[in-house]
């Protein structure tokens, strides 16, 4: 079973909320309004939580299930009653008051590497590339965290947040690549986090990386779910751009 683009684009904005979400306490959960807020649906339905039933969450439920992944779909909560639709606990055969069961969701939720679903990653191997002769060598080096990376580039539909531009790739797939703003080697030594990163095309990665470019806020394209702080905006420009 696969999930569609609007389970994938709402998983994406789940995902994004788990760091946040604290198991059993619903008031760090998202409401369906503020889904669609997020998201940019509009209101299909008359019911906000229909209206998103229509909208990813129903396929993004029944695929968890499919899957046996736990019910991560349980962050998405009515407001006014502060606890999921009853079709959340029925889906999964539970009783609506299991309340245990449903934080006990939320917390193995968090435990699970979601970003292989949210986007496919793959190897991108020149089409005029044979195969070298190998040599073994020692290096040392900083590692990515690929998570991370994946999470930014994933959220931002793997278009470049400077110039707006993505490279299609075969069998419909997207490149882009995630660049650290403090960079993260000496003698910047910055963090391996999202609020560190933008998604960038491999012409921008590259002004980037010699200055090149002043990173802007206002210029900056932003999607739901990825924000990038201000700190380090500051350094890229203080420390980084050569005007």
């Amino acid at each position: 079973m696969e999930l569609d683009q609007e389970g994938k684009n709402l998983l994406a904005l789940l995902v994004s909320k788990l760091s946040s979400a604290v198991p059993g306490q619903p008031q760090t959960y998202i409401g369906y309004k503020q889904c669609h807020d997020a998201l940019g649906l509009s209101q299909m339905r008359e019911k906000w939580g229909e209206s998103l039933k229509a909208q990813g969450l129903a396929s993004l439920a029944e695929w968890s299930k499919h899957k046996g992944f736990p019910g991560i779909t349980g962050l998405v909560i009515d407001r006014t009653s502060n606890s999921p639709g009853r079709g959340y606990f029925n889906l999964f055969d539970k009783n609506e008051d299991d309340f245990k069961w449903w934080e006990d969701q939320i917390r193995l939720s968090k435990s699970v590497d979601w970003q292989p679903y949210i986007s496919k990653e793959f190897e991108l191997v020149p089409s005029d590339l044979g195969a070298p002769e190998r040599e073994e060598i020692s290096v040392s080096r900083i590692i990515r965290d690929t998570a991370t990376s994946r999470r930014v580039k994933s959220l931002n539909n793997h278009e470049c947040q400077i110039c707006g531009s993505s490279i299609e790739m075969p069998g419909g797939q997207r490149y882009a690549e995630a660049h650290h703003i403090k960079p993260l080697g000496e003698p910047h030594n910055g963090p391996d986090v999202s609020e560190n990163m933008i998604c960038v095309c491999p012409n921008d990665h590259a002004r980037l990386d010699y200055g090149a470019i002043k990173l802007e806020r206002e210029k900056i394209r932003f999607k739901p779910g990825h924000s990038i702080s201000e700190e380090f905006l500051t350094y890229h420009n203080d420390c980084i751009h050569r005007p």
